[in-house]
Parts: structure tokens; C-alpha cells; sequence
């Protein structure tokens, strides 16, 4: 694999011609100098995925490289049940059943989702268990100028009422479930393109998880476009795929990339470890 040209504090190896780059020569663990944390982000401006092998980070260090890129927020499930941490354990169990599969980007039930996530490996299964990235600029502009032109003044409903609140319900009670939806509250309208807002490139912003429905379309012409639109994420050519070692970190850009786990693992147990960082409202 070529690598690609070395900032002073690390070398990056892209993993795809889309997105995705291995970081290598870095020691998360230590202490990260401000000519390094530029670097880390002006990698992730250009490559919107990055790994890094074999780190295992404790949590101190994972919110130090959260902090490149922002301030780590709370999940909105946990600060509506009143738990102020910011890292949040993913947990799959030998008993359980993988249920992270599908294109998504975390939160857009949220009027600011994030803008960034770092994700850590604590147990990996014998195989299985990957996590798939799409680059969400390319699904943009590979669309025809016709197609980028119409959707660019369209908005789309993310909403809490459908695979979300079947989230809640599979792993609380009850009560919690309650205090959630109240909390979360119905959903937030976006962009069907967003800008981003470090670099100012467009991507499509929609979605099989959590969008519903295309604003301002009867419902057939809604379903059958965000359908088409959804599907964008299926094309191998936009994606980068990675497999999970215990001590392994990512971190991605949440704006302009969806991700996806590979349900593959039932039977094995595997346990991530995250937090997102704070980000804007898409426009």
C-alpha cells in the first residue's frame, strides 16, 4: 500500500481510494503536543476515517483524542437518565444479538448531531464484528447535477419514533423508555445536503436508521426517493472497511460519513468502547 505524504508526528497509510487511513509511528497514550493535534485533524479533514492499531487507550487517553476535535458530549440516552459520562460501552454478548447493522450517521434525531466519534476496541470476536464507513461526499457528487440540484432544496424528518425507540425498548424498562422519548422529544428536521462545516464540501445526509420521511413530498414520491438516496451507501467504491483487534481506536467524521457494523458475530462477545464529539446544527 503507498503511503501517502508524512506530516512530521506520524505516517498515514490510506485504506481505500475513498476514505480511510491507518496512523502509524503515533503513541496515543502519551501526551499529544498541539503540533500533533492540528495534524490529527487536518488528517481526518482529508481522509474522514482513521485507525490506529494497537493503542490500548484507557479512558483518560480516549477523551485526550476526542478532544483533538471537539468537546465529548454525553449521549442523549444517558443525560436523560441523568448519567453525566461521556463514554459510552457497546456491548454484545454471546447470548445476545447483534443489532448495529445499517448505514446510519449517530444521533440526527438530534438538533446538533455530532461531529466527530472515537471508537476503542476492549474484546474483539474471532471474526466478525468489522465496522464499515461510506464517504457521504462522494454519494453527493456522483449524483447527477439535475438530481444534486433538486434535492439540494429538500429536508428530511429524522425521528425517535421508529428504530430508536425500538432501541430503548430492547435494552430498558419501561420507565427509562419514558424519561428517553421526553428527554430526545420527536425528532429534528435536516438538510437532505449538508454543508460541512470545516471544509465547506457537500454531502448527502440521509438515511435508512433514523430519517423518515422526505418534508414536502406526498408519501409514495417521499419513499421512493429516499429509497434511492439511502441506497447510495451500499456502493462498494465509496466504502472503507475495518477489522477490530482488542486495543484498536477510530475516529471518524460524523458529517460527512455514515457507518455501519457488520452483524456477523452472533455467538461472540464484543466490546467497544465511545464517545461523540459535540457538533453543529447541518445546513
Amino acid at each position: 500500500m503507498n503511503e501517502t505524504a508524512a506530516p512530521s508526528s506520524f505516517r498515514l497509510s490510506p485504506v481505500t481510494r475513498a476514505l480511510g487511513a491507518e496512523v502509524h509511528d503515533l503513541d496515543l497514550n502519551a501526551p499529544l503536543t498541539p503540533e500533533t493535534r492540528a495534524e490529527l485533524r487536518t488528517a481526518l479533514r482529508d481522509h474522514l476515517v482513521l485507525f490506529f492499531r494497537g493503542q490500548h487507550l484507557d479512558d483518560e487517553a480516549h477523551l485526550a483524542l476526542a478532544r483533538c476535535f471537539g468537546e465529548p458530549e454525553v449521549h442523549p440516552i444517558r443525560g436523560a437518565l441523568g448519567d453525566p459520562s461521556v463514554l459510552q460501552d457497546i456491548v454484545d454478548t454471546p447470548d445476545s444479538v447483534p443489532d448495529r447493522d445499517g448505514w446510519h450517521t449517530d444521533v440526527t434525531y438530534m438538533e446538533r448531531p455530532p461531529a466527530a466519534a472515537v471508537l476503542r476496541c476492549e474484546k474483539a470476536p474471532e471474526s466478525g464484528g468489522d465496522t464499515l464507513w461510506a464517504n457521504m461526499h462522494l454519494a453527493y457528487e456522483r449524483l447527477s447535477p439535475g438530481m444534486q440540484r433538486y434535492i439540494g432544496e429538500l429536508s428530511g424528518f429524522h425521528a425517535t419514533d421508529a428504530r430508536f425507540v425500538d432501541y430503548i425498548r430492547r435494552h430498558l424498562p419501561a420507565d427509562a423508555c419514558e424519561k428517553v422519548m421526553e428527554a430526545v422529544g420527536s425528532g429534528s428536521s435536516h438538510p437532505l445536503v449538508r454543508t460541512h462545516p470545516v471544509t465547506g464540501r457537500k454531502a448527502l445526509f440521509v438515511d435508512r436508521s433514523f430519517m423518515v420521511r422526505i418534508e414536502g413530498l406526498p408519501r409514495q414520491e417521499s419513499d421512493y426517493l429516499h429509497r434511492f438516496l439511502a441506497d447510495r451507501a451500499d456502493d462498494v467504491s465509496i466504502q472503507c472497511r475495518f477489522r477490530w483487534n482488542p486495543g484498536d481506536v477510530a475516529v471518524w467524521d460524523e458529517p460527512a460519513t455514515q457507518h455501519s457494523g457488520a452483524a456477523d458475530h452472533r455467538g461472540s462477545e464484543r466490546v467497544m468502547r465511545r464517545c461523540t464529539v459535540a457538533g453543529e446544527r447541518p445546513r
